[in-house]
């Protein structure tokens, strides 16, 4: 916690471009090791979205896609948003598409994809309260919120960047010492290669792609890769290097980094079924070291950058850009640090109000990212001829679609089913059945029909879906339309005007 607490405490006197980007002076590999940190929440993600089996299986296919997720980052969005020269993802969208109608949007977009899982980290600091110290969960958030606080309070992004090199170095050393405790075990060097190979490879989880819902398999790694691309949380780690070759670097280098920290995983498993024996031996006691360490760590440098993320869009788009742009540099720093303590006070309160309903939203942040955000940077750096009204129609366009098929198949699955049959994974059986148990609500009354009614919703649910997609892998559909949305709408409206159009092929000649 002194670590943390002195890499967040610096200078009060920082210019602004201090607080929103660091004065744009990370090195690309510091850079990277921040992003590494962050990607950790991705871990969270995943397993909310049931992503993950027992033991971390499936890591694997978590490093194929996020991994793949940073590199579309690196070669395809962070260099032209460093180009750019911005403070926020909002602020860039409004000045390719011209910024009065989709910089609110862009800001709304952020906090659906970013505030539950603000929620969800202080969630986790409640649970690691009350398993390790005996606390009351609203302790451990209450813990949590002062230290994002002191990881991003002070100096904004300058003060999140030391505090992510901090926690990621702890959690390379955590990662570290896991694995040496688990290959201790082994006793004899000897028996050190034949645990890596016997135990710590296949808890990689490569027989995870041998499962058959292929189906879902292929969601979630098309999720993961299409999100992690577009998250804005990550995302704004492009602003903060010297140049855009840094940021195209620093997001080629945090896969490695985070590569480091997703192959622990098997040594983390292995000590979590130790730590809590309880037995009192040494074994026990480190792995509760180790994990309490690992965990606070992770859970601070995701909290720090989903809060920061989320304040920085309100108190620069929309309080400094839209409503007050002739505000003093010391009335916006003022406004930026209390947006960081009304988001993290509201992301406790929504903690401790709403769990259920933070972890549904968390799962979803990867699919809510990818499709509000994927089309409109992609085809606004790389397409010329892409529109305003068309980044415009392309978001709400993939916002909805993404929307609409995480809720409606739990709000009205009998609709959702009927007026999309023709794509449901339904067997005969289950169609047959489904039928059967309408026909026998319509023609029954009385509590009878109530019976029926429950029946005929359960047989319902599992097949309201199309082609037996998961709901929280909604972006597997969302993102197509979004792109093709945009494309249309681009190509059936008036071209951007000749200053856009340099605007884009600056971002490219500034890049080379």
């Amino acid at each position: 916690m002194l670590i943390f607490a002195r890499a967040g405490l610096v200078r009060v006197a920082r210019p602004v471009s201090d607080f929103y980007v660091a004065a744009r002076l990370m090195p690309a590999m510091f850079n990277g090791m921040a992003i590494a940190a962050s990607f950790m929440a991705v871990l969270v993600f995943v397993g909310l979205a049931g992503g993950l089996g027992p033991d971390w299986q499936g890591v694997t296919t978590l490093l194929l896609g996020g991994g793949a997720g940073l590199i579309v980052a690196g070669v395809l969005l962070a260099p032209y948003l460093r180009a750019y020269g911005g403070y926020t993802l909002p602020d860039f969208l409004a000045e390719r598409f011209g910024g009065d109608k989709i910089r609110p949007l862009a800001v709304l977009a952020i906090i659906l994809c970013s505030f539950p899982a603000l929620a969800t980290v202080l969630l986790g600091f409640g649970m690691l309260s009350a398993a390790l110290f005996s606390l009351p969960a609203v302790t451990g958030i209450g813990f949590g919120v002062a230290m994002i606080l002191v990881c991003t309070l002070i100096g904004g992004m300058r003060s999140l960047s030391l505090s992510q090199i901090a926690q990621y170095a702890l959690l390379l050393a955590a990662s570290l010492t896991a694995v040496m405790v688990v290959l201790w075990q082994a006793e004899t060097l000897l028996g050190e290669s034949q645990l890596l190979i016997d135990e710590v490879i296949p808890g990689l989880g490569l027989q995870d792609f041998a499962q058959d819902d292929a189906v879902n398999r292929f969601a979630l790694i098309c999720c993961l890769a299409a999100g992690t691309a577009s998250l804005p949380f990550l995302l704004m780690r492009s602003f903060t290097t010297p140049t855009p070759g840094n940021a195209r670097t620093s997001f080629f280098v945090s896969v490695l980094f985070a590569g480091a920290l997703c192959l622990a995983a098997p040594a983390f498993a292995a000590l979590f079924e130790a730590a809590w024996v309880k037995s009192g031996d040494n074994l026990s006691m480190i792995a509760e070291g180790v994990l309490t360490v690992a965990a606070i760590a992770g859970l601070l440098a995701v909290g720090s950058a989903l809060a920061l993320c989320i304040a920085n869009a309100v108190s620069y788009d929309l309080y400094f850009k839209d409503a007050h742009p002739t505000a003093s540099t010391r009335r916006r720093l003022f406004v930026a640090r209390l947006s960081v303590i009304l988001v993290a006070g509201l992301a406790a309160l929504a903690a401790m109000a709403e769990p259920q309903a933070m972890l549904t939203g968390t799962a979803a942040a990867l699919s809510l990212a990818a499709s509000a955000f994927l089309p409109a940077l992609v085809l606004g750096v790389w397409w010329k001829r892409a529109s305003a009204d068309a980044a415009l129609a392309g978001m709400i366009a993939g916002l909805a679609v993404c929307l609409y098929y995480m809720i409606a198949p739990h709000t009205i699955p009998f609709a959702f089913f009927e007026s999309s049959s023709v794509f449901s994974n339904a067997t005969d059986a289950q169609r047959s059945a489904y039928e059967s148990l309408q026909q026998s609500y319509y023609l029954t009354n009385g509590a009878a029909q109530e019976a029926v009614l429950a029946k005929w919703d359960a047989a319902a649910r599992p097949i309201a879906n199309w082609w037996g997609v998961r709901g929280a892998f909604a972006g597997l559909f969302a993102v197509p339309v979004g792109f093709l949305v945009m494309i249309g709408v681009s190509l059936f409206t008036a071209a951007p005007s000749e200053d856009v159009q340099r605007f884009v092929k600056g971002l490219r000649e500034r890049t080379v």
